[in-house]
């Protein structure tokens, strides 16, 4: 595979009048974003359905990452994206059944709700996404009811896809990670055709070897695929398609309930069986059409379809002392999830009286099945303690009897928005969304064995306020449902399902873009239905969970050179209306405080150059909803460079970078009583040619 991909690119680079039609003499024109420039506000991000805004004139808080910020720190997962934002903690190891899982604001995203790409359904269960086919990683924070539908009030990832460039180019990259992980990427876009009508952009990526994390393994083939056909002025068709297999090992639990939490392992240790793993495959193809109905007006409808198989072995460490020992129980397991979605949204303008309107409208419906193995074994192995942990084999433990169908939620949903201008200064938002919401369980034999129902609608209102072109000032509010989580299985009610769970979240912030800083502001506060494991070890959906915080972002140049962003989130929780031992006690998995900051640095005195070093600090977290263990806070520290330079006449880019410098061993937070082991310290090495 490593000799096809690398030819792959040796073919596309070699294949001139496809890949360009200039003179060969004339070295084709590359735009390097040094990573010492300030941040600035995205020029537009996805809203769903309130249409695409820029960030500034969007009344919630939101963050995007540019791909090619993530090229420059070396991120290869979405927490490693985002791990400068405060709002935003890891909720996963990379090497697990559950990567790609993150919390906003102390909440945990729904993995089937809570990500999209490109504003549409995305199955982010049990996969990290190929970072390598996305242009962009955009974050609102907090409720998204009307613009999405159902999912957690902690907020949507979407990712945005690469798109058909309007150059021809040609980029290949080689990387290396600590450990023994190497991967080959090549990056090719360009248009074909009369008048350019055809484009296209494809991205192939392998990667494979063993990782420092959990001194586990992977074994990753990703592939993008993006075209477009302009029709004509006003008609854009485009096709997208995405499949990524991806298959490791390491990333075991560790279920602490009853002992106090075990010491901090160092992130390298070993935990999993012999013959654990994950193995996931995954699909996703997208057929859109953009139509300009006028000026001011267009028209978008989009179809896709998604599946995810994920087969896996997996060990769990249920703590039984208070000196590390455990008892081994490994799971086999098969999930399967398909996805079918239809959207249809109009967007424009258009003025009454003094009032100007820029109106959105429009209808979705989507279909989620999901299948699960039949029988599925959870034996205990073994036992052992932590810091000198016994392997075990996993071969004998299997699922059987093949698969069922064990689960349909279906959305169909109608949606309108209006902002209502005033003036330069004033103006009204005004969104509302109505769902018919239909989730039904089913048992092995295919007999329903429960069936919820909702017909919510889910208004979404803010005021904002332009004191000068650059700065908005907003209130927002805004209500949602949520599919409500099942009973772990460590509980007596262990897979029950429940009812959804409401929320309503009121914010207040400042967003404002100048020419060498920009900022944010937001307070919040989000009140979420509750659910946590009571003293009976029963888990059960009651009370009220409150959680009100602060959040600060800024992106300053310091100097011509010298550039610092900096981002932080103090917030308090309190479960309320709930059983004795549960209230007033802290929400679980939110932490108090949370910073994170980065400084970067153009190298004057030699072009080309640059050093980036980053922090990260996570405060004190509940572990279970007594409160009776809490997570010590810890921090983490980064560091690396990029160094541009043409070698043949092909810009060429250089990277290096280290994650937890220190190698600070800690735990993150999974679910109620659940951690994992925090990731080591790990190199990262690059060189990417641009052809």
């Amino acid at each position: 595979m490593r000799r096809a991909l690398l030819g792959a690119g040796l073919l596309l680079g070699s294949s001139g009048p496809l890949l360009a039609q200039a003179d060969d003499s004339v070295l084709p024109q590359i735009t390097v974003t040094d990573s010492a420039d300030k941040k600035k506000l995205a020029e537009q991000v996805s809203g769903g359905a309130l249409g695409e805004r820029s960030e500034l004139e969007t009344p919630f808080s939101t963050r995007a990452v540019t791909s090619d910020e993530i090229e420059d720190r070396q991120a290869t997962s979405l927490a490693e994206v985002l791990k400068y934002d405060a709002s935003v903690s890891n909720s996963s190891p990379v090497n697990g059944t559950h990567p790609a899982t993150i919390a906003i604001r102390g909440l945990r995203l729904d993995d089937l709700n809570g990500y999209k790409i490109d504003g549409l359904a995305n199955i982010n269960r049990g996969t990290e996404m190929p970072l390598e086919m996305f242009e962009q990683v955009e974050v609102l924070k907090g409720l998204s009811g009307f613009m999405y539908g159902f999912g957690s009030p902690g907020g949507i990832v979407n990712y945005v896809t690469k798109r058909p460039t309007d150059d021809a180019f040609l980029a290949t990259d080689l990387g290396y990670a600590s450990g023994g992980t190497w991967k080959e990427h090549v990056d090719a876009g360009g248009r074909l055709g009369e008048d350019q009508r055809l484009g296209y952009r494809i991205n192939l990526v392998n990667e494979s070897g063993d990782t420092e994390a959990d001194h586990g393994s992977i074994n990753r083939q990703s592939i993008g695929a993006s075209f477009d056909a302009r029709l004509s002025s006003d008609l854009t068709v485009r096709l997208d398609a995405l499949y990524q297999r991806r298959i490791t090992a390491g990333g075991t639990d560790v279920i602490v309930s009853g002992f106090k939490i075990p010491s901090a392992l160092d992130g390298s240790t070993r935990l999993y069986s012999n013959g654990s793993y994950t193995n996931v495959d995954y699909r996703l193809v997208t057929l859109s059409a953009d139509y300009r109905l006028s000026d001011d007006w267009k028209a978008t409808v989009a179809v896709r379809h998604s599946e995810s198989v994920r087969v896996y072995k997996k060990d769990q460490y249920y703590i039984t002392s208070n000196s590390g020992n455990y008892r081994d129980r490994l799971t086999s397991e098969y999930h399967g999830y398909e996805f079918n979605e239809a959207q249809a949204m109009v967007q424009g303008k258009v003025s009454t009286g003094f009032l100007q309107h820029e109106v959105v409208f429009g209808a979705m419906a989507q279909n989620l099945l999901s299948t699960s193995s039949v029988t599925t074994p959870k034996p205990y192995i073994g036992t052992g303690n932590l810091y000198a942990p016994t392997i075990y084999s996993a071969d004998s433990v299997n699922y059987s009897g093949g698969t069922y169908r064990d689960e349909r939620t279906t959305q169909t949903a109608l949606f309108a928005s209006d902002t209502m201008k005033f003036d330069e200064r004033w103006s009204l938002l005004a969104g509302l969304r109505y769902t018919n919401y239909i989730d039904t369980a089913y048992t092995t034999a295919n007999a329903t064995s429960a069936r919820f129902t909702a017909s919510p609608l889910s208004p979404t209102a803010a005021v904002m306020f332009k004191p000068r072109a650059d700065t908005t000032v907003y209130v927002s509010y805004a209500e949602a449902l949520e599919q409500s989580a099942s009973a772990p299985t460590t509980t007596v009610n262990a897979n029950q399902t429940f009812a959804p769970i409401k929320s309503k979240q009121a914010e207040v912030g400042v967003k404002t873009e100048h020419d060498a800083w920009n900022g944010s502001l937001a307070l919040f506060r989000i009140e979420r239905g509750s659910q946590y494991i009571n003293s009976a070890n029963v888990y059960v959906a009651d009370g009220q969970s409150i959680y009100r915080g602060v959040e600060v972002n800024a992106s300053l140049q310091l100097t011509r050179d010298l550039s610092l962003d900096g981002s932080l989130m103090v917030m308090g929780s309190e479960v309320t209306h709930a059983a004795a031992a549960v209230n007033g006690k802290r929400a679980v998995g939110a932490a108090d405080v949370q910073a994170g900051a980065q400084l970067s640095y153009r190298v004057p005195t030699l072009a080309g150059l640059s050093l980036h070093v980053g922090a990260q600090y996570v405060g004190t977290m509940a572990l279970d909803s007594a409160n009776t263990n809490m997570l010590s806070p810890y921090s983490l520290f980064d560091a690396g460079l990029n160094y541009r330079t043409r070698i043949g006449g092909h810009m060429t880019t250089w990277s290096a970078n280290i994650t937890n410098l220190a190698n600070r061993k800690y735990w993150t937070y999974y679910q109620e009583t659940y951690l994992n082991v925090g990731a080591p310290r790990t190199l990262n090495l690059n060189v990417r040619a641009d052809f």
